[in-house]
């Protein structure tokens, strides 16, 4: 066999008889296979091809596509024949099949062409492979895909949804902000209050901003890390901040952690924060932001 094709002398049915080895071993294979003149007729075939189109082998033989399959699949079926007939190049393609049962099938069809000795192409040689549940896996892996996709599509937006809803930017006073944080605090919630943040003191012209972790179930160093760099960027806008809701085995955990608030101050509670806030607002504007 050449990389062109099979290489005969002719293709005359009488020729394929003495080759019964050949037609044992095919016969072997389950995948449908089958030789086709150029006139599209077919003069050898395996057993897996005759269980496809439901007829014996003598029934096969001689016979064309359309004795077989419906009109619109064997036009299709002869144009791919054409093609290999034309170009004399190997040919694949996914095909429609209505299989001896009466189901339609997804196949997968490769032609070669069959030349002789001068090189000139006389026929082909085809082999089918069914890959009707193939396909059917990989359409529901891709309609499950498109589902996961919308899920995770909803679930970010109810997320999203939730963390602006789980931390508010609140006014508690004449040009002081509260952000409460509550529960777990990811990598993703605190660049999302952060954001909220910073906008909330630019739009709302705050002064000082307290940051309430009572509802923090874990702090840590990965939580202390995004409330320093809170802090920090507040700072940047000309507002400090006031830590509070640390208690004493949060207090313990940061010392055991090593954790360094620096210049960052602190109170117990959300009432000495807020009333701390107001003081320092009235020392930094004077005795008529006490009025305002």
């Amino acid at each position: 066999m050449s990389d062109a094709g099979f290489l005969l002398p002719s293709i005359e049915r009488a020729d394929w008889k003495t080759f019964l080895l050949l037609q044992l071993v095919l016969d072997t294979i389950p995948d449908p296979i089958f030789v086709k003149d150029l006139d599209h007729r077919l003069i050898a075939c395996n057993q897996g091809f005759c269980r496809l189109v439901g007829q014996p082998y003598e029934v096969v033989i001689g016979a064309s596509d359309p004795d077989f399959m419906p009109k619109e699949q064997a036009d299709v079926f002869w144009h791919f024949d054409n093609v290999v007939f034309r170009t004399g190049q190997p040919n694949e393609n996914e095909e429609l099949a209505t299989s001896s049962d009466g189901a339609t099938r997804t196949i997968w069809t490769r032609k070669f062409p069959l030349r002789n000795v001068g090189g000139e192409v006389v026929g082909l040689c085809g082999i089918v492979t069914d890959i009707t549940t193939m396909k059917e896996r990989l359409q529901r892996a891709e309609r499950l895909e498109a589902e996961n996709r919308e899920q995770r599509a909803v679930i970010e937006a109810q997320t999203t949804m939730l963390d602006r809803m789980s931390m508010p930017v609140l006014q508690v006073g004449p040009g002081v902000l509260l952000l409460p944080l509550v529960g777990e605090i990811s990598d993703r919630r605190a660049e999302r209050a952060l954001q909220t943040l910073l906008g909330a003191i630019h739009e709302r012209r705050a002064e000082i901003v307290i940051l309430d972790v009572t509802g923090v179930p874990t702090f840590d160093t990965a939580v202390a890390g995004h409330v320093v760099r809170a802090v920090q960027a507040a700072e940047l806008l000309g507002c400090p901040c006031v830590l509070v809701g640390i208690g004493p085995e949060v207090a313990r955990t940061l010392v055991e952690l090593q954790v360094d608030f620096g210049r960052v101050t602190t109170r117990s509670t959300l009432e000495d924060g807020i009333a701390f806030a107001m003081k320092q607002r009235v020392r930094r504007k004077g005795p008529q932001a006490g009025r305002a």
